[in-house]
């Protein structure tokens, strides 16, 4: 094995999940193999700990995850670190969403809140196999606490359209980041995956440097940036494939295993 590469860090949803959101054998495999012979491998996800986790145990992950584009890191099931918005500050944009037809889901610590469902919402709910809380706007007692994010969902074209009336007043408190075509999240400016692998480095004892990143969506840019080696599959967009080191030809999670064959063992030369 290249002891040049000593971490992985993967996003999962259309990078080691397939498209129905299923983790292929031949991915499993190919980890544990890495794994066997000292490599350290852990995701960076959009998903938060209650969705993610049955991930989590399926590839016996034991160090860090990142979580929620990088506002939670966990171990062994447990929250280490939360980077989180207040829901006060962000309730007048949301409702603002919510008014103009945009679906708006707010995470919470251990549940997800939502004003109204549809299409999107459902297969949302499908995809992460779970059931989001439906609450009244009109309701003031969501504006409490803290969010580990929120996404709004639909056109982006219209989410744009919303972010350019708020982004001036929430700008240097909120980061946002495309992760599905019709999905943008919202998370503290304190943070992102990029921010949240440097942190991992540090836990870990790992230069960034000795670190490989892979991912298909601009949220994942950051961290593609951060780490040593940054890697966008083949089913990633123009952007992302432009600051890779290395652009699988294969996509989701045959690419991640094309990665660690060509990058780890040094099957082939970044181009």
């Amino acid at each position: 094995m290249d002891s040049n590469i000593r971490s992985i860090v993967s996003d999962l949803d259309g990078t080691l999940l397939g498209p129905d959101h299923s983790l292929p054998n031949e991915v499993i495999t190919a980890i544990q193999a890495y794994k066997k012979q000292g490599g350290l491998f852990t995701i960076a996800t959009g998903r938060p700990l209650l969705t993610a986790q049955s991930i989590i145990d399926q590839i016996g992950i034991e160090i860090p995850v990142i979580l929620c584009n990088g506002a939670v890191l966990a171990v062994s099931g447990k929250k280490i670190e939360r980077i989180c918005l207040e829901a006060a500050v962000m309730a007048e944009m949301v409702i603002d969403a919510h008014a103009h037809g945009l679906m708006v889901l707010l995470f919470r610590e251990d549940h997800i809140e939502c004003f109204a469902k549809n299409e999107e919402v459902e297969a949302f709910e499908h995809k992460e196999r779970i059931k989001c809380n439906l609450v009244a706007v009109n309701d003031s007692s969501w504006r409490a606490g803290e969010l580990e994010k929120v996404i709004l969902l639909g056109e982006i074209e219209a989410i744009e359209e919303l972010w350019s009336r708020w982004s001036q007043e929430l700008n240097h408190i909120v980061e946002k980041f495309q992760s599905e075509p019709n999905y943008m999240e919202l998370i503290s400016a304190q943070t992102s995956k990029g921010k949240a692998l440097e942190r991992l480095s540090d836990m870990l004892g790992i230069d960034k440097a000795s670190m490989m990143a892979i991912g298909n969506q601009m949220n994942d840019l950051p961290m593609l940036e951060a780490a040593g080696v940054g890697v966008a599959v083949a089913n990633s967009p123009a952007e992302l494939k432009a600051a890779a080191d290395y652009i699988c030809s294969a996509s989701y999670g045959a690419g991640v295993v094309e990665a660690i064959n060509n990058l780890v063992y040094g099957r082939s030369m970044i181009t």
